[in-house]
């Protein structure tokens, strides 16, 4: 038989977290962004892009035996091309290193944006996995959603303290065509 204690009832209170969410983050450039996990399908590292003759963010790689579809997401979201050369497409003595030094290494993130369908979005550097509390999610304000040459970010971002501010990436805007 257990024994009320009020010492006890006030430790179980205090258990009781806020609901969180869990998101992939990753930073491009200077800024953090982040993809809720229910919307990643895979993280992988990638070595062979091709199909973007002009450069316009749209090409293609093999995944699990098919052609998956890879949307630069430094050029969708800020309109410019990364110009970063992966590790087969380098000189075989970079590949090599490459294969040592983890920083040259470039990861897919594979969405799926819609049952049935993925598409890959290649960052530069490991991505990581962090539960978010719920009241951490700030809308934007309206000014800077107006004037800001930041895209695909939703209406939130998440503000943590002595950190900055994390940018939430809406995965369907990722997906459509520009």
């Amino acid at each position: 038989m257990a024994i009320y204690s009020p010492l006890r009832s006030r430790r179980l209170a205090a258990q009781q977290t806020e609901a969180t969410q869990r998101l992939i983050t990753f930073k491009l450039g200077a800024e953090t962004f982040a993809l809720p996990l229910d919307r990643v399908h895979k993280v992988t590292t990638i070595d062979r892009l091709y199909g973007d003759p002009n450069h316009t963010g749209v090409s293609l790689t093999t995944y699990q035996g098919r052609e998956l579809v890879v949307i630069d997401v430094m050029h969708r979201i800020f309109g410019k091309t990364q110009q970063v050369l992966l590790p087969s497409q380098k000189k075989s003595s970079v590949a090599v290193k490459a294969q040592s030094n983890p920083d040259l290494v470039r990861y897919l993130l594979v969405l799926q944006p819609e049952p049935e369908q993925l598409v890959g979005l290649p960052i530069d550097s490991p991505p990581s996995i962090q539960s978010i509390q719920i009241s951490a999610f700030q809308p934007l304000p309206d000014i800077y959603r107006q004037h800001s040459n930041i895209h695909c970010v939703s209406t939130m971002s998440i503000d943590l303290p002595d950190r900055p501010s994390i940018f939430l990436l809406d995965v369907s805007l990722l997906a459509e065509p520009r």
